[in-house]
């Protein structure tokens, strides 16, 4: 439970439900000193009604890009994001008794957003729940287009920013699969 969502929900719906603007065409997603597994980019987002700081963080597992999230966050709110997709990772549980219990586990890719009393709940989209558009999703250029439709998040008219990782390095397919594996050592 998140007491500044609960306490602040009005504020937090009327930040979820109006549009938002992000300032920058491209977001560079680069490596960071604070964790050497993610790499991570930042653009600041304009809320059309609120004067408010507001910011698209956007993290790619180093060795596997199809693995990313985007948040939303906003100072007012606290230090988590307000909002959130996550491409792959774990399931999530939403611990809602008014949920029957076989549909309290959420699967990846999933949203996140919160409640009334502050919960962390996940969700998914139509989109999500269909193999063919889930798979498409798992491009990072469709699925922060997918995030800015949910988020009601975009540039300028139906424009949406472009992810770009690590811009300035050599553009090698970055896998988990063992390059060795099919090798027979002696």
């Amino acid at each position: 439970m998140v007491p500044a969502i609960r306490n602040k929900y009005g504020f937090y719906r009327k930040l979820l439900r109006e549009h938002k603007y992000v300032f920058r065409d491209r977001v560079e997603v680069v490596k960071t000193s604070q964790d050497p597994t993610y790499l991570v980019g930042r653009a600041y987002v304009s809320h059309i009604d609120l004067d408010t700081s507001i910011s698209l963080k956007v993290c790619v597992k180093a060795n596997d890009h199809n693995f990313f999230r985007f948040e939303l966050r906003c100072e007012e709110l606290g230090d988590l994001p307000f909002f959130e997709f996550h491409s792959d990772g774990c399931t999530h549980r939403n611990m809602d008794e008014s949920i029957p219990l076989a549909e309290q586990r959420v699967t990846t890719p999933h949203f996140h957003r919160y409640n009334p009393v502050g919960v962390n709940m996940a969700y998914k989209t139509e989109q999500l729940e269909q193999e063919n558009e889930r798979k498409a999703l798992e491009d990072i250029n469709l699925g922060i287009i997918h995030f800015c439709h949910e988020a009601k998040l975009n540039l300028r008219d139906d424009e949406f920013p472009e992810i770009s990782i690590l811009p300035d390095a050599l553009p090698l397919h970055v896998t988990q699969k063992d390059p060795n594996s099919t090798v027979l050592f002696l």
